[in-house]
């Protein structure tokens, strides 16, 4: 009996693989990989974004909603590059914690207008 999950061709009577120890009578489905570096990437993107009303000194709601979108997106990705350690972790850590800076400056800058 061939294996679903490694294609090892077993015993007719096998239970599990005697390579990979799956269950012969379940179907593999392999995981589907998720690229996660895109979101340092987007906290890199939210946080240059939130300087454009700052620069212009316009739209303070717009600076405080792109300023917190960039510091959610920012800590998940810093922590996730940091923690799973990807093979561009140092460059994925950059983008998010410049990402997360510029938030941060979007952030205050749109809510000190606000108050």
């Amino acid at each position: 009996m061939k294996c679903s999950k490694c294609g090892f061709d077993n015993k007719e009577d096998a239970i599990f693989c005697e390579k990979c120890d799956w269950k012969l009578d379940e179907t593999y489905i392999p995981e589907m990989k998720v690229n996660r570096g895109i979101f340092s990437i987007l906290a890199l993107v939210f946080g240059a974004a939130g300087l454009v009303p700052v620069v212009l000194g316009t739209m303070g709601i717009a600076a405080t909603i792109l300023g917190a979108i960039g510091l959610v997106i920012g800590g998940y990705s810093f922590n996730y590059s940091r923690v799973m350690g990807s093979k561009n972790k140092n460059a994925l850590m950059a983008c998010s914690a410049i990402g997360l800076i510029l938030s941060v400056i979007d952030f205050i800058y749109g809510f000190s207008t606000l108050v």
